[in-house]
């Protein structure tokens, strides 16, 4: 009996190491294919241009500068279907406001040039959706691209207060935009990254330059995932 008692504790034992290991095996497997559901990404945002044409306020009126703005902000919302595919929701918003002095042309229907004090302000707002793929690995790096597509709101303001011409011109137009880059995602820890990409963003709008605006977002901030 006694020597049956010891084999059948053996026997229990080498099962329950068995069984354990297949448990950490398990739950090893399970953690290497864990992804997070929804991810949240918040920064800050700038805005570039390149081969602008001026801005165009209609036939006769244009003003030589661009949609170009350092301040602004991103975020987005991801849901994830795979741990290397998603959904994305994005919006951006960003602002200028310039004041200077420089030489304004009116032709009515003479042309006259004068040097004198202009405000310039224009806004840009994205809203757009698309796929998000993650090349997710075992490292702290995390690179993704996007493919989106959707809507951009574009204004622009321009005042000159005189003395010579007192002007005030507005536009602003809903146009089709996408944004197609991506970037990387640096792990702090389970719940938190750091978020740098870089997108282009062309907006089609429609004005007498028409054609596209050939913008570029950078983005940098934080995700929670």
């Amino acid at each position: 009996m006694k020597s049956n008692e010891k084999l059948s504790a053996r026997v229990f034992c080498g099962v329950l190491v068995l069984m354990c290991s297949g448990a950490i095996a398990l739950a090893q497997n399970a953690s290497k294919d864990e992804y997070p559901k929804v991810e949240v990404f918040a920064g800050y945002s700038a805005l570039g241009e390149a081969g602008s044409r001026g801005i165009s306020f209609g036939p006769n009126s244009r003003v030589g500068a661009n949609y170009s703005a350092e301040p602004g902000f991103e975020a987005s919302i991801i849901r994830n279907f795979s741990k290397h595919f998603g959904i994305k929701g994005d919006f951006s918003a960003h602002f200028n406001n310039e004041s200077a002095s420089g030489p304004i042309t009116a032709c009515t229907p003479a042309c006259t040039t004068v040097t004198q004090g202009f405000q310039l302000k224009t806004r840009v707002y994205n809203f757009l959706a698309g796929p998000e793929f993650k090349a997710r690995n075992s490292t702290r790096f995390t690179p993704f691209a996007h493919v989106l597509a959707g809507v951009a709101h574009t204004s622009a303001t321009f005042t000159t207060p005189g003395p010579t011409f007192n002007l005030l011109l507005k536009k602003s137009d809903n146009s089709f935009a996408m944004a197609l880059g991506g970037g990387i995602d640096i792990r702090a820890s389970k719940r938190v990254s750091f978020r740098g990409l870089m997108d282009y963003n062309p907006v089609f709008v429609h004005d007498s330059t028409s054609g596209t605006r050939d913008l570029f977002r950078l983005s940098l901030g934080v995700l929670f995932h």
